[in-house]
């Protein structure tokens, strides 16, 4: 398949991941590398949650909701009525540990600082054992639809070979130059810089890296983690045991 240059062919690719595991950077490459437009799955014209408009995804458009060809980042499970959508599926994965450390410091200080949520009450051991729960029941849920699978670790090691690996996967031709210029303008720099119009307080993007966990995590924190998804991270290969 290859869409056509005038994006007349109807063309959707859901990106679905769990929260802070590097879905928006994915999404906006694919949409750049394939030049059509980028869409957040809970948004619509309705929404209210802060200033649409100014987002890099938003800006100068006259609605809101999918176009007929879009890349859509999503945080549904499989099964929601939202994915009832003629589409490609792809599940962005990242190790849990790092995406709960990027996750607290999100609702904790991009959040609410932003006004999307009024406040945040959890201790950092309370949101590891809440977050890696929710991390693995959603990660086996799209681990059992046998989908393309994108791993975030990969992006940051070799972002050209794994975006050519997925459309390689998707059956979408793209040619190297739109790959290219895809990772060029979506670098952590660039797409930080991207959102400091719609966000006052603008940490979306914090540090971008693998493994900042363990800046973070105490022995305490690594047990609650082993008792509650240690066996994921052993089968996704982010451990070979439960000896870290």
């Amino acid at each position: 398949m290859a869409l056509g240059s005038d994006g007349s062919e109807n063309l959707k690719i859901v990106v679905a991941e769990f929260p802070k595991s590097g879905g928006s950077w994915l999404s906006s490459m694919l949409a750049k590398s394939l030049g059509i437009e980028v869409r957040d799955i809970y948004v619509n014209d309705n929404f209210n949650a802060f200033d649409i408009s100014k987002h890099p995804w938003y800006q100068g458009s006259s609605s809101y909701g999918l176009t007929e060809s879009c890349v859509i980042k999503s945080h549904e499970m499989p099964d929601s009525k939202l994915h009832k959508l003629d589409a490609q599926f792809i599940h962005m994965v990242r190790d849990g540990r790092d995406v709960v450390i990027s996750k607290y410091f999100y609702e904790k200080d991009f959040c609410v600082k932003n006004g999307i949520i009024n406040d945040f009450n959890y201790t950092l051991d309370e949101y590891i054992e809440k977050t890696a729960k929710e991390w693995v029941s959603y990660i086996s849920e799209w681990e059992r639809r046998k989908i393309i699978t994108c791993y975030y670790e990969n992006l940051l090691k070799d972002a050209f070979q794994e975006l050519a690996r997925v459309f390689f996967l998707l059956n979408i031709s793209v040619a190297k130059e739109a790959l290219e210029a895809a990772i060029d303008a979506n670098s952590k720099e660039k797409f930080s810089k991207s959102l400091d119009k719609a966000f006052k307080h603008n940490t979306f993007v914090r540090k971008g890296i693998a493994g900042d966990w363990k800046n973070y995590f105490n022995e305490k924190h690594k047990a609650i983690f082993k008792q509650n998804a240690g066996e994921l991270l052993i089968k996704l290969g982010y451990e070979n045991d439960l000896e870290w």
